[in-house]
């Protein structure tokens, strides 16, 4: 028995073998080889690397030798334009050998990054497994590599069907083995807020849509990131703070407190319409809005963040991130009660101002929506950044225009140029279109024109809707007044004398005015020939006086009280009444501007002439909302965002305190 089961064992033994793997046949990868990085508007032109690397080469670009650039140590700066990516490529086989039997097209793609290049510079074709070629590429961040593949050609799909010269693609093969090879990873600098939401190509929204982006980083993985801006910009060099400016019910707002300065002339297609006085954006586009779809526990305003990810989108033309993951670095409310905003005191809210608005020096049609047009970069580079409005007025009457009852307000836009430039559809209007009442009731509403000339109406099926409602903002005028000077060109210096006089710019047809004159005038309004005398209205010395033009008026004349002690120096500007919206259910419940001031309960009656007479200055952060009308909203934090500047004779309605 024993031998019989020693026999079987060996057969058993004798039938078990060991047989060496076979190596894969054909092809199964490329050897990809980086041969050069230049910019593609300037062929040959090498893309610059970070200033700390270049600081080690007597800050000088050109020293930084080619095989230093693009590592670690030294990486890329990001570019804001394509870039040309040189290639050697070779086919393997399954021993890592040279194929030399491959013949064919191979195509190319960048990760991270987009392909920008036409259908040539997408794909180059191998002859005797070799070949080279060159690929067009653009928002390259971090470490990127390009990939060959054996693969076909991705085509570009735009308004519902293919687009591009389709003359350039290769001749497809019969078989494909989808073999693939990869290059050396190529260094940029790594993302920061700012990379997310500066404006290329002339479009506000962000280039990096859909891609899943990661900012900052965990001290665990590294030295902490720094600011590479130019040498002349005190945060260059700076260690990246990411702080975290406010919380709602869906998320929070990150600013990076040490980001690079941006130069309005830097950003292909502003509108500048009057420049800032220093040549900078009045916001570093270096803040953005998470979408948590809750309440961020654990975090409050005023903490700092190590790293900030997820997937960039953009909801309302406002530039977000969703499904975020964030690491916390210090959490401000574990410290004294006194230490809670030290860095939130760093990050000052910006006020807007009708120099941000895009005013120029003469009044324009558009000038009633601040910020209306969509290359004014000045705004869009402090979306969800805090700003500061000052001495806004809260509407006096609020207007159901939704007359079908389908809770949808029609857009407007401005057509037309020059003298008959108006506000109508956004797209061409048919004789018989169904939303022109509803259209022209908002129109008039919103722009407080035509029934609601002279007041402040807000549409409430908005308001109830979303909670947003227009304002108007500081009038243009001096600011010893408290008055909007950010435009000095707007404002008509006008020196009066016994001799009448007018200011030598007329103003469209009702329009309000804003006279001050340090001596005592009289004034007459009329067309562009009035005159004066000293029976007109008189306007005491330093004290503002508002006018609105009434029918043919467009100028004022100005002449000399008998009582004046010396020739009188008079300002004299228009008032745009410039619209914004502000939305401030959850900062403050309390307040309801939709009230009625004749109200049957004597308190609420108070509360609602009070609110009414006054002006405010709030704080909040900067939104923008593309389809609505105005595109700009202004969303405060709490009831401390808000302060008052009472009316005469009156207090602040409750619970808002007065403006120190």
């Amino acid at each position: 028995m024993k031998r019989l089961f020693l026999l079987s064992s060996l057969a058993l033994a004798a039938g078990c073998y060991t047989k060496e793997s076979e190596a894969p046949t054909g092809l199964t990868s490329f050897r990809v080889e980086v041969t050069s990085i230049t910019t593609a508007t300037s062929p040959g032109t090498l893309l610059p690397v970070v200033n700390a690397c270049a600081a080690k080469y007597g800050n000088d670009q050109a020293a930084v030798p080619l095989e230093v650039r693009g590592t670690t140590d030294c990486p890329y700066t990001l570019p804001r334009s394509d870039v040309d990516i040189g290639l050697s490529i070779t086919a393997l086989d399954g021993t890592g050998g040279e194929m030399t039997s491959f013949n064919g097209p191979v195509s190319f793609r960048v990760i991270p990054g987009d392909l920008t290049g036409e259908y040539g510079q997408r794909w180059t074709q191998l002859t005797n497994g070799k070949g080279t070629g060159s690929v067009r590429v653009a928002h390259l961040y971090g470490e990127t590599h390009v990939w060959v593949q054996d693969q076909d050609l991705e085509l570009v799909y735009a308004d519902g069907g293919v687009v591009g010269d389709l003359a350039q693609l290769p001749q497809e093969p019969d078989t494909r083995t989808l073999a693939t090879g990869l290059s050396q990873g190529i260094r940029f600098e790594e993302p920061a807020l700012s990379t997310i939401n500066l404006p290329e190509g002339g479009s506000e929204t962000s280039v990096f849509v859909k891609q899943f982006m990661r900012v900052g980083r965990n001290p665990e993985s590294g030295e902490p990131l720094t600011q590479n801006c130019d040498p002349s910009d005190p945060n260059n060099g700076k260690q990246m703070m990411l702080l975290v400016t406010g919380t709602d019910s869906s998320g929070f707002y990150v600013t990076d407190m040490t980001a690079c300065r941006v130069e309005e002339k830097s950003v292909a297609g502003a509108n500048i319409q009057t420049a800032e006085p220093d040549g900078f954006n009045p916001g570093r586009f270096n803040s953005i809005y998470i979408y948590n779809y809750s309440f961020p526990e654990g975090l409050d305003s005023g903490d700092l963040l190590w790293t900030l990810s997820g997937t960039v989108a953009e909801f309302t033309n406002t530039t977000q991130m969703s499904f975020p993951a964030w690491t916390l670095r210090e959490n401000v409310r574990l410290l004294p009660q006194d230490q809670w905003n030290k860095y939130l005191d760093q990050v000052p809210p910006v006020e807007v101002n009708g120099r941000l608005c895009g005013y120029s020096g003469s009044p324009y049609l558009d000038d009633i929506l601040c910020g209306y047009s969509y290359k004014n970069y000045k705004m869009e580079s402090l979306e969800s950044s805090l700003v500061k409005l000052r001495r806004v007025k809260f509407p006096k009457v609020f207007r159901n225009c939704d007359a079908n009852g389908n809770n949808d307000m029609p857009m407007f836009c401005p057509s037309g140029s020059g003298a008959s430039r108006t506000w109508k559809n956004c797209f061409e209007e048919p004789p018989d279109d169904p939303d022109l009442p509803e259209r022209q009731c908002v129109i008039d509403c919103t722009l407080g024109i035509g029934e609601y000339a002279g007041t402040i109406c807000a549409e409430k099926t908005t308001y109830t809707n979303f909670g947003q409602f227009v304002v108007e903002m500081n009038a243009t005028g001096p600011a010893s007044l408290g008055m909007d000077e950010s435009v000095p060109n707007r404002i008509m210096n006008v020196n009066v004398g016994t001799t009448p006089v007018r200011p030598d710019k007329a103003l469209p047809q009702g329009y309000r005015m804003n006279i001050l004159c340090d001596q005592p005038v009289h004034a007459r309004f009329g067309p562009v020939s009035v005159t004066a005398d000293p029976t007109d209205t008189l306007i005491a010395a330093n004290t503002r006086y508002e006018y609105t033009l009434k029918g043919s008026e467009v100028t004022v004349a100005l002449v000399l009280d008998a009582a004046a002690t010396a020739n009188a120096a008079c300002k004299v500007a228009p008032d745009t009444r410039s619209r914004i919206s502000l939305q401030i259910k959850d900062a403050v419940p309390d307040l309801n501007p939709d009230c009625n001031e004749n109200d049957a309960d004597a308190a609420k009656a108070l509360q609602c002439q009070q609110l009414r007479a006054a002006t405010f200055d709030v704080v909040g952060h900067l939104k923008h909302v593309g389809p609505a009308r105005p595109r700009w909203n202004v969303l405060p934090r709490d009831q401390d965002d808000l302060c008052c500047h009472p009316g005469p004779g009156m207090e602040c309605p409750k619970p808002i305190k007065p403006c120190p």
